[in-house]
């Protein structure tokens, strides 16, 4: 346990590839630990910071809904036909989103019309996404997805503006936002723990290929447990910067050659740490061997 507590902060450290390569690299027990532990931590993390959003998000909710839609407005579904109550129509409201940090501008719409035939799909073309709803249909894109809704696939029920508000209110943190919260940090981990694994081989062939390059002779496999230490960085780093709010393309990728490169530079500078460690972890279990064969006598 202490070994791999220890792991957390030498994994940062610029001699770690050096003694990896010396003498841990055979230590597998604790690299699968380090892994599943780590990627543990950062699933919290990110379930965490997901879940802080979404709270803050239930308020901004319900402050849209009382904004943007009429007093005692009622919307009901009979038999495949929507129908409303209280919404003078055409309805049409227009949200901008936009972010003063960047170029990033996007709107958003949505429109009722259940009695002309004055909107269709082709009108959330202007728009990053939105909704119309007519008589028997809603349109809604996403992006660059359209998709459409049919009401004779929808049971009858009638909605009330205060019905909407007093549910975002009582249900949306729970357990709307909690069950989204674990089925979301399920997936999470299995990415982090299962699915990365995968690319840790890319990762690997990298670092195989810079020893190279940088004449430190170790196998392709060596390199990929290293990998599997060294993921805990950028992944780390990313989550940081995406917190601040920073984009930058590729950072993944310019992290992981960063800490490569340094690693190896620094092991080229002190050749003696990495021979003298491994003499070190030779002579000890040339010792443990001997131990063992006292006790046999």
């Amino acid at each position: 346990m202490k070994q791999l507590l220890h792991r957390f902060v030498d994994v940062w450290k610029l001699d770690f590839l050096a003694k990896f390569f010396a003498g841990e690299k055979d230590n597998n027990k604790t690299t699968i630990l380090f892994w599943v532990t780590s990627n543990i931590l950062i699933t919290i993390a990110l379930s965490v910071s997901f879940f802080l959003f979404l709270y803050n998000s239930s308020g901004e909710l319900t402050k849209a809904i009382d904004e943007n839609i009429p007093e005692n407005a009622r919307i009901t579904i009979t038999e495949g036909q929507l129908t409303t109550e209280n919404i003078d129509e055409p309805f049409f409201r227009e949200v901008s989103a936009h972010n003063g940090e960047s170029d990033y501008d996007e709107s958003y719409v949505v429109i009722i019309d259940t009695h002309s035939n004055t909107y269709d799909i082709t009108s959330l073309d202007e728009y990053s996404g939105g909704i119309i709803v007519v008589g028997d249909r809603a349109y809604v894109k996403d992006g660059a997805e359209f998709n459409h809704i049919l009401f004779s696939d929808v049971p009858n029920f009638s909605v009330e503006k205060n019905n909407i508000i007093s549910f975002v209110e009582q249900y949306f943190l729970f357990p709307f936002s909690v069950v989204l919260v674990l089925f979301a940090g399920l997936f999470m981990f299995v990415w982090f723990a299962g699915f990365r694994l995968i690319s840790a081989f890319w990762w690997a062939l990298m670092l195989f290929v810079l020893t190279k390059i940088f004449d430190v002779n170790y196998g392709y496999m060596t390199s990929y447990k290293a990998v599997l230490n060294f993921y805990f960085i950028p992944t780390v780093a990313v989550f940081i910067i995406g917190l601040v709010g920073v984009h930058v393309p590729l950072l993944t990728t310019l992290i992981f050659i960063a800490v490569f490169i340094v690693n190896l530079i620094w092991i080229k500078k002190h050749p003696q740490i990495a021979d003298t460690t491994s003499v070190i972890n030779d002579a000890t279990e040339i010792e443990a061997k001997a131990i063992k064969q006292t006790d046999k006598k």
